[in-house]
């Protein structure tokens, strides 16, 4: 039995349902995944019932009647959801932006966060661990603070560097993985497995279902903002699929509750230079196979291979949705001209937009395009050289090898290095700089940001590593020399 809004709600019972064995498990948060290596459902989760709505409550948690939360919890809640609807237009078109970029921590991730910290913080979790390429990261570092537990996650070495100060500020510990995004997954997995981080839980945003139930209550919104009307259609960035999934059930809901009589169709767009469900949805396929991780200016979208793939496709079919991927040229000029508008978001929401043109007629009326990330995740200008080469890299589809641009920058870096010695009389005077140089430094400083991206290294954070470097040097010896 649990209150809300002063009514009493009779809870059925719930549990975790494997997708593969179809064995049932106690509804226990700290569960990510069956024994079997399947992925985990909850079974009798409650459903929406616009008489259970709490009117008094701005928050997602004025659907509490809906969510799997467990009866006596305390919501953990820094003042998720209730996100505004813009109208707005895009290439003559009217359309509404949802602004889940204005989220307590600048994203989306917030809604899933804020129910699953406050399952396991009801089950007795006391730290909990995720691996994230930054929001999700975000999220979960700052409703574990809330929550008072303690937080770590493993994100890849060439995440946002805005987005790993993000995470570190609350407090968790943030433990940086090179290699692809993979590999942070396997390393967060690991940790909790091998007992490395003590007994944590490992509260992952791609595999709990908490998550994505948090995530349905965007569905619920928009039907309110719409006066109690299915929106055209929904468009949203794709990785992990988190969101996607979520809205998907969220309006299977509606529907099944009689207060919408058709499908919003549902279209994820991914990052062309990592677009695993999107290739799986062009072969007309019903499960998704990995794909190469290669570099995007989309990060939040940089999935090779996404747990939900079979459930995403088959949500997106349902809805009589597409899913497409576009290169990081048009996210940039997408997200540009967004911020024209007076909107202002990270490359990865930008995506939305930018399918808008290719999508056309497909939107219908009343299209929804969900913003999910804040542009403040962005790196500033100064710090984002790299991704500026590599949407030049891919928009004129050159081939990188790292072993041919480590070659390169030898030549380069050895040339210009003459050069200012002989401008400088090594060292001795002032620089005399003639005019040419400035190109040829350009040339340098080109080949080392794209072998840094051929290699999957972040420029800026190995910058900020050698700095710490030499301010260990500097201590030590007096000098920040490498003699």
């Amino acid at each position: 039995m649990q209150k809300d809004d002063g009514r009493i709600v009779e809870r059925g019972r719930m549990s975790l349902q494997c997708t593969d064995c179809g064995r049932d498990w106690p509804l226990d948060p700290t569960r990510w995944r069956c024994d079997c290596g399947g992925l985990l459902e909850i079974e009798g989760a409650p459903s929406f019932d616009p008489t259970l709505v709490n009117e008094s409550e701005h928050t997602l948690w004025r659907y509490r009647a809906a969510l799997p939360v467990p009866d006596g919890a305390t919501p953990v809640t820094l003042g998720e959801g209730g996100t505004p609807l813009v109208a707005a237009e895009w290439g003559g078109r009217p359309l509404y932006l949802k602004a889940e970029h204005l989220n307590p921590t600048g994203s989306f991730k917030d809604r899933g966060a804020a129910l699953l910290v406050t399952a396991l913080k009801a089950a007795g979790a006391r730290e909990v661990v995720d691996d994230s390429s930054g929001n999700a990261g975000a999220a979960l570092a700052a409703y574990a603070a809330r929550a008072g537990l303690c937080a770590t996650v493993y994100a890849p070495a060439h995440a946002s560097p805005v987005k790993q100060r993000q995470i570190a500020v609350y407090g968790a510990e943030i433990v940086l993985t090179p290699g692809p995004r993979s590999e942070a997954s396997r390393a967060a997995r690991r940790a909790v497995e091998n007992g490395a981080v003590s007994e944590a839980a490992y509260a992952s945003h791609a595999y709990s279902p908490f998550f994505a139930q948090g995530m349905k209550t965007v569905a619920f919104e928009l039907w309110e903002q719409l006066e109690k009307r299915a929106p055209g259609s929904v468009v949203v960035p794709v990785g992990h699929g988190g969101l996607l999934l979520g809205l998907h059930r969220g309006f299977a809901e509606l529907l099944a509750a009689g207060l919408i009589d058709r499908w919003p169709r549902l279209f994820g767009v991914q990052a062309l230079a990592c677009a695993p469900l999107a290739r799986a949805w062009e072969r007309g396929a019903s499960d998704v196979e990995p794909v190469e991780e290669r570099a995007t200016v989309a990060g939040g979208v940089r999935i090779a291979a996404p747990p939900w793939g079979r459930a995403i496709l088959a949500g997106v079919r349902e809805s009589d949705g597409s899913i497409l991927a576009l290169p990081d040229g048009e996210i940039l000029a997408a997200q540009e001209k967004l911020a024209h508008q007076g909107v202002y978001v990270e490359p990865t929401s930008a995506l939305v937009v930018a399918a808008l043109e290719r999508l056309g007629d497909r939107l219908g009326e009343t299209p929804v395009a969900v913003l999910t990330g804040s542009g403040f995740k962005t790196p500033l200008p100064a710090t984002d050289w790299q991704q500026r080469v590599v949407a030049f890299i891919q928009r004129h589809r050159l081939r990188h090898d790292p072993s041919v641009h480590a070659l390169d920058l030898v030549s380069e870096v050895g040339e210009v290095a003459k050069e200012v010695l002989l401008a400088t009389d090594y060292g001795q005077r002032e620089p005399e700089f003639r005019s040419e140089l400035t190109d040829e430094l350009g040339d340098a400083f080109y080949s080392l940001l794209a072998l840094a991206n051929a290699c999957g290294v972040d420029a800026d954070s190995a910058l900020n590593a050698a700095l710490k470097k030499y301010e260990h040097r500097l201590a030590e010896r007096g000098t920040a020399g490498s003699t």
